[in-house]
């Protein structure tokens, strides 16, 4: 009917139907709540907001029939809007609107045999453009509600993501605040947990989603954080579940460098394994797809407190042996490690490494040299236990400093001292 002339029939009976409106309005009201449970109940759409809707969308449907007016879809778009935000399910406001123009069709369709047949052919030649009708509000309605959902469903996603900020940034360190968004984001106050922090990348956005979806279908609960470099969740370990099962998960969906956090068991707690996960993330080798699990060690701890500082002193320490090429350079620190663990024994050492001992103590001298001191000194030996444990725990600390002052005490001749390994 749009763009030409009404059909004067099909206008007629538009007009019949109008002086009847009350009384249409007011059947078309009882049979959508006999016919559709979540109208029945007058708390979730009360029965006079329903009977408005109706009035006005049989009223703007009868105006195009009649004077072929604009199709005014206003009152479609905020009902769409109104029962999202009440969560009343599209399928049901979708059926709400076919119901009612089936009706409006039978009022029509009565109205137009009541008057004869001419009546009768004209609305049947017209009943195309009265579908069309129904499908623009229908439209407009489900066009509505899905934008009002994706506006609901981002402000949620914005402030789970500003709850699970105030734990991971230490904003929620005492208890009771912690509770409380723990309460909010469907999370236990108390239990296992775990922090993963995802790099972002193109890829791994998509394996983050994937992540949580996968993590959700399995029954475990997780929020999430999102930053320009990289994602971060805290993640529910139920009783149910072990933390190589939740590992195996993160692996599976890595696809770039994940960090991962030891467990912790309060998510006043948060903060503290966020610093673990990330620092597990950023001393993994740029470019590399894996996971990283830092343990909760004194040694982890002094370095995740200051990483550019243990770098430094790491650097101070062991500079003479890093910078050396990489097969000598593993030869010193396997030789170094051996020693350490069997508590300064060259003889025991030598058994760990299948070489003699001699060679041990050798090698040993050669290591003290490149360190320029000697580990007979109980300030020295400390200094380089806790060097080499820090790379042991965080490799990436071996790669050099951008303050090349900070590289290690040059040795230039044998350092004086008892022979170590006796």
């Amino acid at each position: 009917m749009r763009g030409r002339e009404p059909d004067p029939v099909i206008a007629e009976l538009a007009a019949t139907l109008r002086l009847r409106l009350d009384d249409l309005v007011d059947e078309l009201v009882d049979l959508t709540r006999a016919q559709i449970d979540l109208y029945k109940d007058d708390t979730v759409v009360p029965r006079a907001m329903l009977a408005a809707n109706l009035r006005r969308n049989i009223e703007r449907s009868l105006d195009q029939l009649q004077y072929n007016l604009p199709v005014d879809v206003s009152t479609a778009e905020r009902t769409g809007r109104e029962r999202a935000a009440m969560g009343v399910p599209l399928p049901e406001l979708l059926r709400a609107y076919t119901l009612g123009f089936s009706l409006l069709w039978k009022w029509l369709l009565d109205a137009a045999r009541a008057a004869g047949s001419r009546e009768t052919k004209a609305l049947t030649d017209a009943a195309a453009d009265l579908w069309l009708l129904n499908l623009e509000f229908s439209t407009a309605v489900t066009e509505a509600y899905r934008d009002q959902m994706t506006a609901i469903m981002v402000a949620e996603d914005r402030r789970r993501s500003a709850l699970v900020a105030t734990l991971l940034d230490g904003s929620a360190d005492d208890r009771q605040t912690a509770w409380e968004i723990s309460q909010t984001l469907g999370l236990p106050f108390e239990g296992a947990f775990v922090v993963v922090a995802a790099e972002s990348t193109p890829i791994a956005d998509k394996a983050k989603v994937h992540l949580e979806d996968v993590l959700r279908r399995r029954g475990t609960a997780s929020a999430w954080r999102s930053q320009p470099d990289r994602e971060i969740g805290i993640i529910y370990r139920g009783s149910g579940q072990t933390l190589a099962d939740i590992l195996e998960v993160v692996s599976a969906t890595a696809a770039a460098r994940v960090g991962v956090s030891p467990e912790f068991e309060r998510l006043d707690m948060t903060s503290r394994a966020a610093r673990f996960a990330r620092t597990a993330l950023e001393t993994m080798p740029a470019g590399t797809v894996g996971v990283n699990q830092i343990s909760d060690t004194p040694i982890s701890a002094l370095v995740i407190a200051n990483l550019d500082s243990t770098r430094q002193f790491v650097w101070r320490v062991l500079g003479g042996v890093l910078t050396l090429p990489d097969d000598e350079r593993g030869t010193h620190l396997a030789t170094a490690r051996a020693w350490l663990d069997a508590d300064g024994s060259a003889a025991q050492a030598a058994n760990a490494l299948y070489c003699h001992e001699n060679t041990v103590r050798y090698r040993m001298r050669r290591l003290e040299e490149r360190l320029g001191c000697s580990l007979s000194s109980p300030a020295r030996l400390a200094e380089f236990v806790a060097a080499l444990q820090a790379i042991n725990t965080f490799p990436d600390l071996a790669s050099y400093p951008a303050d090349e002052s900070a590289v290690g005490r040059a040795a230039a001749s044998p350092v004086p001292g008892r022979p170590v390994g006796a």
